[in-house]
């Protein structure tokens, strides 16, 4: 059949045919084989009947063809393609009775045949329906001793109070019909779902003369009615198409409609009948309907009154009781849903694919290879130069070895400065004469050139002859230079040592670009973080480092430079997508901002900090429905991550249980292992800053005094080494930089016999599964100096708490104001905080910090040591180590500088820099244990050889020691790196008159 082209302005009619072809699996109420013919309808006309056929071994031929024109006189026929189908009924001929005339017929079942396939562009097609039975038939009979499951399921839908539905409404909609709907969901989110009980009337058996079905309801009020109020809102989501839920029941009240849809009016109307909008009859449905407008009317098999629950969809205005809805308050006594599905063809908003967003981050940020290795660059023609420079010499040398080998062999080669130059002017000539001096000069003139494009990068000539004259200079030495080392290489002359290479990775250096940061020591930061980038520009960290470094130093344009080039170098880094939005969000650009949201959310769909930070964009741009399907995304992945999470850790408690007790270990291990421990109780026991609750002061720094000079006897550069391995391999813990500093375990005394502790389990702030999607996101953009978006994020979870906020929620909003320098609002916070809950160590370690920015060290060191003594660690315990050390330093008492020994040497053990190593090597020296002081110091100079305070202490300890060559080495390193602490370089030079030596100057 053909399905021409719809022309609304000419109204053509299109003819369509239905052909059936056969049936099978047929069986009568009385026969096997009965006789059977087939009725089409469609629309509510009778479209003809088949003739009657005889049944063979449950086969039929049919091949029955019906016809109906379709007008498409506007919308409407289209309509009635998409959600009216062509209903085929299956009769059965029912053997005559005596005395009578006519046949009966009986009623095997029913079948529809879907015309949606046409609407979309098909012009034929062949399908093979199921013919679903009517209550009572024969067909129903077969099918539930076939299926099994149709007992359960019967006794459920049975046993259970429930109303089932067979009816789909479908509705064609053009495009300005989109538009409406897509407005008034923007406008008004929710759609209000009205639920009524209306009396029915019984239906007639089928059989028999047919007439016209009486109708089926009656005249009457309706009760228990109610409403749906269910949120349209997703259908606006990109790339949504289908929406589903169970909606609660509540009474129907016309303020709260509008209120929620902007309808003053109800939406109901009367009923007209259920198989014009049906899809087909489930053979597990309660009720089937058969309506057949013609003389002989067909009677549905209805035993009693049912309660039918209508979704009302198009807008007819009555008027509204203003009796209190009694019955409707059941609803919500009974806790009452309907479960509804909204489904479309196409969505309503397109989602970009992934492939689209790729392309749109490209042209935004062109992608960059990786820097390939140059086979052609200047490492290699100098390569060739050194190439032809040996190729040369050897062939100079065979020469030589022609003209004067056999005096030289013979032992006549005379060795006198004359006769030598004589000799070589004899060389010079024979190379000039035969040529060989002009094939030399054009050997080596390419390798010459390459040197000038690749290693010099001159490829144009030179203007001024002055330059050109410099630049041949330049370049003759080094030709020089390198044939020399050309030379030396033929000759077998031992080349100088190389350059070792530094044995810091990139996780270190981060480590150190941080701590520099943490002090306000930005050059040094930058210093670190540039070295990283010299060593591997390919890495997209590196570059997503750099740029938060200058966001934290609010060079937003240099920031978006840095971004970018982690995204060109890859295309997928989803922090650096998501800060690029950000910072083009802050320049109103928006579009782009919106496609690097994008591009990071389909490069990781299970991100939650992405969906966040998203929804937040979209809020700020007044897209609420937008916004509003970030945050649930963002609420749904969290929900399905807490419950792995759960389930994971419930299965690691299994498998704890049921872990076997150790074997007792020997004697002799115990013995061996004590030597060990001694060493451990540097890490192990507390440190002074908790003294006054708990252990004397002469304890814990007695440990760490013994556990490092029982080493560092043996051996300096090493021993504090050899002591963080045995340790590390105590406490099974590895040495990551940058990961959470423990706080040392906290021992009792008794007779100054420290007795053995349980180890702490690890610690932490605060659980991360127990915050909000807003406060993770806070945090992440605290970390990454986002301070823009941190307010939003915090508004979002002011209004996200149900009760009052957290403390949690002050400590971030505290800090906030402190990188935005405001810190009399962050003391507010911090107040505020530490009434909610005062055992969070964050409060205490932030007021520390406040007070130390405000020179205030009495009372930092107070909130300092307080912090260290939870059991939870604080968020940058690290610089509050290098702080509190500091403080201790400064108060030049040697209980101080045993407890600046302590928590540097705890710092050390945890996160090792320079600073850290610095801290103890100073302590050691105030203490006067000067071996530790060198170890430390050694320790601290491997890991940052321009630390002009390290060189300065190392003076100092060489000039008690006596050693004078390495103090004036050391001495002459300090003053060339520029040593500024005046105090440190008066001692120097003070030391140094009384010792008399130590520096040249003197």
């Amino acid at each position: 059949m053909e399905n021409p082209e719809v022309d609304f302005k000419i109204h053509r009619s299109v003819p369509v045919q239905i052909t059936v072809l056969r049936g099978s699996n047929f069986k009568g109420s009385k026969v096997d084989n009965p006789m059977t013919y087939v009725r089409a309808e469609y629309n509510t006309f009778q479209l003809g009947d088949s003739g009657k056929m005889q049944v063979t071994d449950g086969e039929i031929e049919y091949n029955f063809t019906i016809s109906f024109d379709c007008t498409f006189d506007g919308i409407q026929e289209l309509d009635n393609l998409v959600h009216k189908p062509v209903i085929l009924t299956v009769f059965e001929v029912l053997p005559k009775e005596k005395k009578k005339k006519e046949e009966k017929t009986l009623v095997l079942g029913q079948a529809t045949v879907d015309l949606l396939p046409l609407v979309q562009g098909e012009c034929k097609f062949t399908k093979t329906i199921t013919i679903h039975p009517v209550g009572g038939a024969p067909l129903e009979q077969t099918i539930s001793e076939e299926t099994k499951d149709w007992a359960f399921r019967t006794e459920t839908e049975n046993e259970k109070k429930r109303v089932t539905w067979n009816i789909e409404r479908r509705c064609f909609m053009e495009p300005e019909a989109l538009l409406r709907l897509q407005k008034h969901i923007a406008e008004s989110m929710y759609f209000a779902v009205e639920i009524k009980r209306v009396p029915f009337a019984p239906a007639v058996k089928a059989g028999g003369k047919s007439s016209k079905i009486d109708k089926t309801e009656e005249e009457g009020p309706t009760s228990f009615h109610g409403v749906a109020y269910v949120n349209m809102a997703p259908l606006l989501y990109p790339g949504v198409k289908r929406i589903r839920g169970a909606y609660p029941i509540f009474p129907f009240n016309e303020a709260e409609i509008f209120e929620k849809t902007k309808r003053r009016k109800s939406l109901h109307r009367d009923a007209p009948g259920l198989t014009g909008g049906s899809k087909g009859l489930s053979p597990h449905s309660k009720f089937s309907i058969i309506k057949i407008k013609d003389d002989k009317a067909m009677k549905d098999a209805y035993k009693k009154n049912s309660v039918i629950m209508k979704t009302l969809v198009t807008e007819h205005e009555t008027e509204m009781s203003a009796a209190v809805n009694i019955d409707g308050d059941q609803y919500v006594e009974a806790r009452s849903y309907i479960v509804l599905e909204f489904s479309l063809a196409k969505p309503l908003v397109q989602k970009r694919l992934r492939e689209e967003l790729v392309k749109r981050i490209a042209e935004i940020i062109p992608p960059r290879p990786l820097f390939p290795r140059r086979t052609g660059g200047a490492d290699k023609a100098v390569s060739d130069y050194h190439n032809q420079i040996i190729s040369v010499a050897r062939v100079i040398m065979d020469e030589y070895q022609e003209m004067f080998g056999r005096k030289l062999v013979e032992g006549k080669l005379s060795q006198e400065y004359q006769d030598q130059e004589e000799r070589k002017h004899k060389l010079i000539f024979e190379l000039n004469t035969s040529g060989k001096y002009f094939a030399f000069k054009e050997q080596l003139k390419h390798a010459v050139v390459k040197i000038v494009r690749e290693k010099y990068m001159q490829t144009v000539a030179f203007e001024d002859r002055e330059q050109l004259q410099t630049f041949l200079n330049e370049l003759y030495i080094y030709l020089v230079d390198q044939m020399h080392c050309c030379l030396h290489k033929l000759l077998q002359v031992d080349p100088p040592n190389p350059i070792p290479e530094s044995f810091l990775d990139s996780a270190e250096l981060k480590h150190f670009a941080k701590e520099a940061e943490m002090i306000k020591n930005f050059e040094l930061a930058n210093k670190y973080h540039l070295e990283r980038l010299t060593r591997d520009k390919s890495n997209a960290e590196h570059w997503y480092d750099y740029g938060t470094f200058h966001l934290l130093l609010t060079d937003y344009a240099k920031a978006e430079e840095c971004f970018r080039e982690a995204v060109a170098v890859n295309q997928e880094h989803i922090y650096s997508l998501i800060l690029c939005g950000i910072l083009a969000c802050l320049n109103d650009h928006c579009e782009d901002a919106d496609s690097f949201f994008e591009s990071a959310r389909s490069f990781e769909p299970s991100s939650v900090l992405a969906w966040t930070i998203q929804g937040l964009f979209y809020e700020s741009r007044d897209r609420t429905i937008l916004s509003e399907m970030a945050f649930a995304e963002a609420k749904k992945l969290q929900t399905s991550a807490e419950a792995l999470k759960r389930s994971l850790d419930e299965e690691f408690a299994d498998k704890l249980k049921v872990t076997e007790v150790p074997a007792r270990e020997p004697e002799n291990d115990k013995k061996d292992n004590q030597t060990v421990l001694d060493v451990s109780d540097a890490v192990t026991h507390e440190p002074s800053i908790a003294q006054s609750v708990t252990t004397p002061p002469s304890l814990t720094t007695d440990m760490v005094s013994k556990s490092i000079l029982s080493v560092s006897s043996k051996r300096r550069k090493s021993s504090i080494k050899e002591a963080t391995k045995i340790i590390e391999v105590l406490e099974g813990s590895e040495r990551k930089i940058g990961s959470t500093i423990d706080v040392p375990t906290v021992i009792q005394q008794d007779d100054a016999v420290p007795t053995p502790v349980h180890e702490q389990p690890p610690r932490e702030t605060i659980h991360r599964h127990t915050r909000s999607i807003f406060m993770q996101a806070a945090l992440f953009l605290l970390e990454v100096n986002a301070l823009q978006f941190v307010s939003r994020a915090l508004a979002h979870e002011l209004i996200f708490t149900e009760i009052e906020p957290s403390s949690e929620y002050h400590v971030v909003l505290a800090r906030l104001y402190i990188k935005q320098e405001e810190f009399g609002k962050a003391e507010e916070c911090l107040a505020e905080a530490g009434r909610i809950n005062h055992q969070n160590p964050d409060i205490w370690a932030l007021l520390g910090h406040l007070s130390y920015m405000n020179e205030n060290y009495t009372q930092a060191k107070e909130y300092y040591e307080r912090t260290m003594c939870y059991v939870n660690d604080t968020f940058d315990m690290h610089v509050i180590c290098l702080r509190l050390g500091s403080i201790y330093l400064q108060e030049d008492q040697i209980q101080s500088y045993k407890s600046a020994k302590s928590i540097y040497y705890f710092a050390s053990q945890k996160a090792p820099s320079c600073l850290t190593w610095l801290g103890v090597g100073i302590a050691c020296y105030r203490l006067n244990e000067l071996t530790d002081a060198e170890d430390a110091l050694c320790e601290a100079n491997i890991l940052c050889n321009n630390n002009a305070e390290v060189w300065g202490y190392l003076s100092l300890v060489c000039l008690k020691t006596g050693r004078k060559l390495e103090a004036e080495q050391t001495y002459k390193y300090a003053i060339k790196l520029s040593l500024e602490n005046k105090l440190l370089l008066d001692e120097i030079h003070q030391l140094q008159k009384t010792l008399g030596f130590g520096n040249p100057a003197l």
